[in-house]
């Protein structure tokens, strides 16, 4: 038994790794990667797997990590300053999805017990992808972000009934109505139970073990909180999800959330994967050759009816049009509750394999598709919503006054109305210079409104918004918000409306400088470039040079575009050490050339081709700093090499130095 299950967990890990890494270079989520490695694997593919039920087994702790990350997410104070969106908007949409999936499936002669089921996986999306792509596309704080997120918080909190009433439905009990009416006051025992021993238990017991300092202590009583409550859940006749879920939100409420989620995670990526494989595994792709119309039909309703149910209560909300629209698109297709689901309802024999096979096929399609949907939604919108939008109505707003700049001409414009964005507002007014600002956040602009600012509600990433702003008439625009992906999407836009008009760029460090150079920008400033500059201005005043003379050394590195400062030493504390793998990111790295090298004796011209070029800095000689060798200098045993560039390069820069 033992043997069969580390040799289907090398099977189907081995065979994920390959399509995850193919998939990345297509920005696809891991979550698909999973699905198909499962479909290949299964009985209906290749057949490699001996004995499925021991990976699903294992895979079941996957669904039960998932429902607790989601539950410490779900934050008592984040549910309550979404309270309108959450009730107006994902109230509706789980409702109206709900019932309308329910009776299409009463139609299609499925019994009540796989029409709840299938009504309650269609009904859900994927909280995973979605959120993960709007991360990816800086779009996560836009008001279709927003919108989406409260959607996608409301449907967690609206997988408890399912939770409960699924298990319920497989029952023995003659009478349905008892049945379910048992388990949801079973479960509203189980809830109100949990939360209160979350309160008053769980708070001051991990308030001493943190006390303990010991990081093994901490992720083992987090581990037996998480196993602990999914076991009474079942015990009682629910689910271990719901169980998951509940000690999820319990921790929530803690101060130990972040610490929490940090232990967790390893547990639970993994984990989850192996329960996506396993539905891959359960679906047979004979399914999508017999089936294809159904699953066809299915994901093209699901797409279509999602996206339009989601748009109408956001117009309904007095979102816009166009923010309706990406709403839609972000949340049309299925999720991982879904599989979470029909998994359940299998198990109790609640609905059967063709029906589920269908419905997995339908939600798998429609995640493969979610990401060209998201990634494509402002275009798409625009497509959709073009006869819908009056001309003059600003994308994104959602007060009555629009930006109105038809009599200014000569103004600065300033997108992101932050502490950067204030500050320079007050510069441009203390000079008597007009300037406009664009911002997304409401209660920041109200506050400037009252305050007879010239502020308005806009996203600077739209083309309706810098036209309204009046950037054809501008003589600066300065982007003042620290998103370097939405920075580089104003200024393809601005590029396009006006190729001339000078853009300065407020940048946290030089990972995207050259990005945002390449895209338009005239200048791009990285903070932490320029506070290290100005401590340097001040180092060489302190040490005796004339103002004048430590401006002018200061001066010489910002106009060769801060080459100087390009790259540093990375350490285990320092926060861009992962964010080193960037492509355009360069570090530096010291590399002894030790007895046996493959680059003593050579120069950088026999060691360069045309795969691997080394950029060497600077090297080391007996001790001596030297400048940058030249082609024909020879190295010797001992030299150290300070090499430049990213994380690729400089390893296979260090294995052609010591291997050849």
């Amino acid at each position: 038994m033992q043997a069969s299950i580390f040799q289907n967990l090398i099977i189907v890990l081995g065979i994920a790794v390959i399509i995850i890494t193919l998939l990345r270079r297509f920005h696809l989520p891991p979550i698909l990667g999973y699905l198909i490695a499962g479909i290949l694997v299964g009985p209906g593919a290749l057949g490699l797997i001996s004995n499925a039920d021991d990976l699903h087994y294992v895979a079941e702790f996957g669904v039960v990590f998932l429902l607790f990350t989601i539950g410490l997410e779900l934050s008592l104070p984040k549910l309550i300053a979404m309270r309108r969106a959450l009730l107006s908007l994902g109230g509706g949409q789980v409702l109206l999805c709900t019932l309308i999936v329910m009776l299409f499936s009463l139609f299609a002669d499925l019994s009540l017990a796989a029409a709840i089921t299938v009504a309650g996986a269609l009904t859900f999306s994927s909280t995973a992808v979605a959120t993960k792509l709007l991360i990816e596309e800086g779009e996560l704080h836009q008001p279709h972000g927003k919108y989406s997120l409260s959607i996608l918080l409301f449907q967690d909190l609206a997988a408890v009934p399912f939770l409960i009433i699924i298990p319920a439905l497989g029952g023995d009990s003659g009478s349905l109505g008892a049945t379910l009416l048992h388990a949801l006051m079973m479960g509203m025992v189980v809830v109100l139970g949990m939360v209160a021993i979350g309160r008053w238990l769980l708070r001051p017991l991990f308030h001493q073990i943190a006390s303990a300092r010991s990081s093994e202590l901490f992720m083992l009583a987090a581990l037996l909180v998480v196993l602990a409550a999914a076991y009474l859940t079942e015990h009682v006749g629910l689910s271990l999800a719901l169980g998951a879920f509940l000690a999820g939100v319990m921790l929530g409420e803690t101060e130990y959330v972040h610490q929490i989620e940090s232990d967790i995670q390893p547990f639970r990526d993994i984990l989850l994967g192996l329960f996506f494989i396993t539905v891959g595994v359960m679906l047979n792709p004979k399914i999508l050759i017999n089936e294809w119309t159904w699953v066809l039909l299915i994901v093209i309703g699901l797409i279509i009816f999602k996206t339009s149910v989601i748009y109408l209560l956001a117009r309904v909300a007095k979102l816009s049009p166009q923010n309706s629209m990406r709403t839609g698109l972000v949340l049309a297709q299925g999720g991982e509750f879904g599989f979470a689901m029909l998994s359940l309802a299998l198990n109790r024999q609640l609905i059967d394999n063709r029906h589920s096979q269908i419905v997995i096929a339908a939600i798998i399609v429609s995640i493969a598709i979610a990401p060209i949907l998201i990634r494509k939604s402002e275009a798409l919108a625009l497509f959709l919503t073009r006869f819908r939008q009056s001309p003059s109505s600003l994308p994104g707003n959602t007060v009555n006054e629009t930006i109105q700049t038809d009599e200014l001409s000569n103004h600065v414009i300033v997108c992101g109305y932050g502490r950067v964005g204030q500050t320079l507002a007050r510069f441009l007014e203390q000079e008597g210079i007009q300037f406009v600002g664009i911002d997304l956040d409401p209660h920041r602009l109200k506050e400037a409104r009252v305050a007879n600012e010239p502020v308005y509600y806009g996203d600077a990433a739209n083309e309706d918004a810098l036209l309204a702003a009046g950037v054809l008439n501008a003589r600066l625009l300065l982007i003042a918000f620290d998103d370097p992906s939405r920075a580089e999407k104003t200024l393809h836009h601005i590029r396009r409306l006006n190729p001339n008009i000078p853009v300065l760029v407020r940048s946290n460090d030089d990972r995207q400088l050259e990005a945002l150079q390449n895209a338009g920008a005239t200048e791009v400033i990285p903070e932490k470039l320029e506070s290290s500059l100005m401590l340097a201005a001040h180092m060489f005043i302190l040490l005796g040079d004339k103002p004048d003379q430590a401006q002018k050394k200061i001066w010489e590195v910002k106009s060769s575009r801060y080459h100087m400062l390009r790259g540093f030493y990375q350490g285990l504390d320092d926060n861009e050490h992962f964010e080193g793998l960037h492509a355009d990111h360069e570090s530096l790295h010291a590399i002894e050339l030790t007895e046996g090298a493959y680059a003593i004796g050579k120069t950088l011209i026999d060691i360069n081709h045309h795969t691997t070029k080394i950029h060497i800095n600077h090297f080391f000689r007996n001790g001596f700093k030297c400048d940058s060798p030249s082609v024909d200098t020879l190295f010797q045993s001992g030299d150290v090499l300070v090499l430049q560039g990213t994380t690729e390069s400089l390893y296979l820069a260090e294995e052609r130095l010591l291997q050849g």
